[in-house]
């Protein structure tokens, strides 16, 4: 059964999270990051602040191999939080 886009909003942020708590991120962590902004700035049923928060990560995420800032991290959780 494919993720839905609920379901692959929160595998990011689980990766998210976990990387910034541990200051780490694996290249297997990196790769899940690209593919899930692939599939997910496709979707149009997403609100545009998601979008807008998926694109901010897109951005962060092309320039940059190092784990994300706490702060950053904590935003976007925030703003990825739709229920």
């Amino acid at each position: 059964m494919p993720l839905s886009s609920a379901d692959k909003i929160q595998l990011l942020k689980d990766i998210l999270q976990n990387q910034a708590t541990e200051q780490y991120m694996t290249i297997d962590e990196a790769d899940q990051i690209e593919q899930l902004l692939s599939h997910l700035s496709v979707d149009a049923s997403l609100q545009p602040a998601v979008q807008q928060t998926l694109q901010q990560i897109q951005q962060l995420h092309e320039k940059n191999t190092e784990p994300f800032q706490q702060n950053d991290v904590e935003q976007w959780l925030t703003n990825l939080s739709v229920d």
